[in-house]
């Protein structure tokens, strides 16, 4: 597991970096922990599929853990990014940046055990799905988009979005190549227009199905159904 710690306290990040190398020690994971003291140091060494969790303190001099996780999120959406603050209302806007947990100083052994057993059993079933390259349009750069995040890819026109619970991401491209491409990966083809991840599906409706935490309904192309069903039942969802 490779680890980015960055704080602007030299002493918080040898505290925290202890902790996480006795929670690796102890579970016998190997890792690499690096140290950052500015936001500007970070986003500078950065570079997607570099770190597997990035701790950011959120106060920083500079630019601060929201700013620079800011930065990452412009061309990594699948890395684990990690708030540590000592302030609880901060808390909340971490959400914006999808962050995976928070941490209120003083950190205790305790706590982190408790979010790193969350965290690594969620990665190893992301990784079992994957991430998915795409080259953003407008030469706005190109991102690792974990495929567990997706909840659907739309074709619009002759370009592709892909929907993610926070976002959309428009690129050039063809469905029919986005599904060969994600082939095996847990997406079906409901229309001539959608393929949709299998995890988020709440329900099958029969003539459209509903994602879990939405009341949008995504419809199911006459010609599918039969696909759709046999698939769903598969996985499981609910019908």
């Amino acid at each position: 597991m490779n680890v980015a710690i960055c704080d602007d306290q030299k002493e918080c990040n040898e505290k925290l970096c202890r902790m996480l190398k006795s929670y690796f020690t102890q579970r016998d994971i190997n890792s690499n922990i690096t140290e950052y003291t500015s936001g500007t140091e970070l986003s500078k060494a950065y570079a997607p599929g570099l770190f597997d969790f990035v701790f950011l303190d959120v106060q920083m001099p500079g630019l601060n853990g929201l700013e620079t996780a800011g930065r990452i999120r412009k061309e990594d959406l699948s890395v684990d990014i990690i708030f540590v603050t000592n302030m609880h209302d901060q808390v909340c806007m971490g959400f914006n940046y999808n962050a995976k947990g928070f941490l209120i100083k003083e950190v205790s052994q305790e706590q982190i055990d408790t979010l790193m057993d969350r965290l690594i059993a969620e990665m190893r079933r992301r990784k079992d799905i994957g991430v998915y390259t795409i080259k953003l349009k407008f030469d706005e750069g190109t991102i690792l988009l974990r495929l567990s995040d997706v909840l659907y890819f739309e074709s619009r026109d002759k370009d592709i979005i892909a929907a993610t619970k926070d976002a959309e991401f428009e690129f050039r491209n063809q469905l029919s190549v986005v599904e060969e491409d994600i082939k095996g990966k847990g997406f079906i083809r409901i229309n001539r227009s959608l393929l949709v991840n299998t995890l988020h599906v709440f329900k099958d409706f029969k003539d459209y199905l509903v994602l879990k935490g939405t009341s949008e309904k995504l419809p199911i192309g006459r010609s599918y159904k039969t696909s759709v069903r046999k698939a769903l039942n598969t996985k499981g969802a609910k019908s």
